[in-house]
């Protein structure tokens, strides 16, 4: 499994969605998702910005509920 590290989005949702288009990942039905790889946030998400709520929202939808197999 790989990762993708990704920190400090201070509430930026739209630099958020560039980010991970840039990174191969595809938004399709309400989530965010990578054929080989996953997200891992750290650091701030919404000390500041214009889009926090809107942030928590992406950084949620990059999570996958079920377990995923090898």
């Amino acid at each position: 499994m790989h990762y993708d590290i990704i920190g400090d989005l201070h509430g930026h949702a739209d630099a958020l969605e560039s980010l991970l288009r840039k990174m191969d990942y595809v938004h399709s039905n309400g989530t965010w998702r990578h054929s080989e790889r996953t997200a891992v946030f750290v650091g701030d998400f919404i000390d500041r910005g214009p889009q926090q709520q809107r942030t928590v929202e992406q950084v949620c939808a990059t999570w996958n509920p079920a377990p995923r197999w090898p």
